[in-house]
């Protein structure tokens, strides 16, 4: 069963909402060799007639000006807000090296967003509004798209019982369930730069909707056409319960 999960098949035309975290895209600042390696593989993608909508993260170059905020004495609204400038800043980056391939500015509705891809273009977006992470804009993207799949692109490559970085112990899950990922993430709190795998909310409407996740290191990226055709991966897969 494991190995079926793994090995999924998801069609010749699938529609995919891809969130590529701050964490791959701009770890400390804008990294070009991935942000490179994410067009072509999307470039990739809509050659062989995938349907893509786009959401990237902040990265560290927005927790650095989250920081010098709170220095400031901002609120933690216009936290949120220069958060998601700095998303959006991501956006405009993978942007300009789709080209055309792409909407030509960071969408900022999940309407605009679906128009866009129906016009057989890639829409990308960054955070929305205060109090949002972009796995939750992701997850609501995917969600109001009907996406048949949601794919998260983290710097540790899956879903573990502990954040692998600070505990070595840290078990990562090959698969899980919506409801086993939402009791995981639950007791997670949300403040303006948060860095999680997966946010509660974004947990919540996967457990809702039933849209099967996966949870992917940066090294699958210009793996990913052969995901879709049934490839193994190294991440986690996250099934309807």
């Amino acid at each position: 069963m494991l190995i079926i999960w793994r090995r999924t098949y998801f069609g010749d035309k699938v529609r995919v909402t891809f969130c590529f975290g701050g964490s791959i895209l701009a770890p400390e600042e804008p990294d070009v060799g991935c942000i490179r390696e994410v067009a072509q593989t999307l470039r990739a993608l809509k050659s062989q007639r995938h349907e893509i909508l786009v959401v990237t993260g902040g990265g560290g170059p927005s927790r650095k000006y989250i920081e010098v905020a709170r220095k400031l004495k901002a609120s933690s609204t216009l936290c949120d807000i220069i958060g998601i400038d700095v998303t959006r800043l991501n956006a405009r980056l993978l942007i300009a090296a789709l080209g055309n391939l792409a909407e030509q500015k960071p969408l900022t509705t999940f309407e605009e967003a679906i128009r866009v891809m129906l016009r057989d273009k890639v829409p990308v977006m960054g955070g929305i509004m205060p109090g949002q992470t972009t796995d939750a804009v992701a997850a609501m993207l995917a969600n109001s798209s009907k996406s048949k799949l949601l794919i998260f692109f983290t710097d540790v490559g899956g879903v573990y019982t502990a954040d692998p970085k600070l505990n070595p112990k840290a078990k990562k899950f090959e698969v899980m369930t919506g409801e086993e990922l939402m009791k995981l993430v639950a007791v997670k709190k949300l403040k303006p730069g948060a860095n999680m795998i997966v946010d509660p909310v974004s947990a919540k409407l996967i457990q809702r909707t039933g849209i099967q996740t996966l949870v992917l290191g940066k090294h699958e990226i210009k793996r990913l056409p052969e995901i879709l055709r049934g490839a193994e991966h190294s991440g986690t897969t996250i099934v309807p319960g």
